[in-house]
This record gives structure tokens, C-alpha cells and sequence, in this order.
């Protein structure tokens, strides 16, 4: 188990890092960051993935006005639904009409959470930001896309990523946790990462990749 009295940031990372390691190199993520995945692919994944953002948006939203955790990590640039509206909108394209069994799942988890775990599910769901900074430059080059229309889902920051998120670690480090508490946030952790690897795996399904 990793020591509570570590900061929350450290033990996040290192209680979730097999997961993370596992999820970078399954089908789905593997051809994003290779920059082998087509348009019609990613847009069937921001078709399903939209769906549990704005789940675990508003789930934020509710919790918020009575979460001091909530209240002084999560800002609403934060809120990644109007991100993933966009570049659907870029595309031409709306969110699936049925959630995947992996989104239900995910979304199922975001309705009977309290705020501590929201904030555990939003830290891997913000984190994921840095590394997909780097997919969408990748993606970028391969399409020969300009700008940053389509790709506000993965790189919704810009030049403003880097200090954003060590601000927000730094604000989470600085909170009141109790072991407990961190606990928690380390188990909401890791069951966002296996949630998105079961996502990935039924979007890998659907478009036959598989054995890629």
C-alpha cells in the first residue's frame, strides 16, 4: 500500500501506475500516439467518450456548491464537455446514440459517486492531458491538420497545459486529506483507468482492431 503520508499527487501516480502503463499500450491508444488512427476512428471515439464527460460534468457540478475539494480544484475550463461538442461539431458528427457497455459502466460509477471520488475519476480524467497534448500533435502531422479545431478535446489548454496541471497538483497536495480520504481517491483513481481500457476495448472491438 503506498504511505498516506505522502503527498496525494505522488501517491496517485504511484498507486495508479500499472494501470496507466497498461492502458498506454493497448490497440486504441497505441495507433494514437503512433499517429496510425484514421479521422473516421477518432471521431467514433469522441462519439462515446463525450458521453461520459458530460456525465462526470455535471456530476461535478452538483457536488461542487457543497465540495471544498471540488470547489478549489475543479474550475469550469476544467469541465471537458464543451471541448468534445466542438470537435464533434468540427467534424460534422454527434454523440453515439448508445453508450458502449464500457461508457455505461463508467457512467453508472459517476451517478453513485460522493464528491471524493468525482475528484479521483476528474484527476486521471485531467491528468490525461499532458500525454494527450502530445497525441493530438502526433494526430496533427499525420492528417496534415492545421489548428487546433478538433483536436480542443485533447489539447484544451495549449501552451497553458504544463502550469495548469502543476498548479492543480500542487492545490490537491495542499488540501486536507485524511488517509482515508486518500485512499479513496487512489481506488477512484484506478477504477477510472480500468473503466477507459474497457472503453478503448470495446471501441478496439468495434472497429476490428484487436489483434493490432
Amino acid at each position: 500500500m503506498t504511505d498516506p503520508t505522502k503527498p496525494i499527487s505522488q501517491m496517485m501516480k504511484e498507486g495508479c501506475a500499472d494501470l496507466h502503463e497498461k492502458a498506454e499500450h493497448a490497440p486504441v491508444p497505441a495507433r494514437m500516439v503512433s499517429g496510425q488512427m484514421t479521422r473516421d476512428e477518432y471521431v467514433e471515439m469522441l462519439r462515446q467518450e463525450v458521453l461520459w464527460n458530460k456525465a462526470l460534468d455535471r456530476a461535478i457540478l452538483r457536488a461542487r456548491p457543497t465540495s471544498p475539494y471540488l470547489t478549489a480544484l475543479v474550475d469550469d475550463p476544467q469541465l471537458q464537455g464543451p471541448y468534445y461538442d466542438a470537435d464533434l461539431a468540427h467534424f460534422d458528427a454527434s454523440p453515439a446514440d448508445e453508450p458502449s457497455r464500457g461508457v455505461a459502466a463508467l457512467c453508472h460509477d459517476i451517478e453513485q459517486a460522493d464528491s471524493l471520488t468525482l475528484l479521483g475519476l476528474h484527476y486521471v480524467r485531467e491528468g490525461a492531458n499532458n500525454g494527450n497534448r502530445y497525441v493530438a500533435k502526433k494526430l496533427r502531422a499525420a492528417w496534415g491538420a492545421q489548428g487546433d479545431d478538433g483536436f480542443r478535446s485533447l489539447d484544451p489548454y495549449g501552451e497553458s497545459q504544463r502550469p495548469r496541471w502543476e498548479a492543480f497538483k500542487a492545490t490537491l497536495d495542499a488540501q486536507p486529506f485524511t488517509a482515508e480520504d486518500k485512499a479513496k481517491l487512489v481506488e477512484a483513481g484506478r477504477l477510472m483507468f480500468t473503466r477507459i481500457m474497457a472503453i478503448h476495448d470495446d471501441l478496439a472491438s468495434q472497429l476490428e482492431l484487436a489483434g493490432t
